[in-house]
């Protein structure tokens, strides 16, 4: 942000979280459609650079935590982040 305007690079980071169960099938049909969309409306000016961050069971497992700290520090630096679904855990 600059004042009152919100400034976006011709190549902005955005963190996503993949998600459980369908959440990879659904990041990928996601990410195309957000890709071809930016693609349409600045031609090669502009593109998304994706970067994954964890929560849910691929973190669980990566890290032992459900939401890594990591994750957090992502979200907090960037501002901005998509995610699909995550299992809740039992217990």
């Amino acid at each position: 942000m600059e004042g009152a305007n919100c400034v976006v690079p011709d190549r902005p980071i955005v963190p996503f979280i993949e998600g459980d169960g369908i959440g990879p099938d659904i990041w990928r049909a996601t990410q195309a459609v957000i890709d071809a969309s930016v693609e349409h409306a600045y031609q090669d000016a502009r593109q998304i650079v994706w970067m994954e961050i964890y929560a849910g069971e691929k973190a669980n497992t990566k890290t032992g935590e459900w939401i890594p700290e990591e994750t957090f520090e992502a979200l907090r630096e960037f501002k901005v982040g998509i995610k699909g679904p995550l299992t809740t855990p039992v217990g």
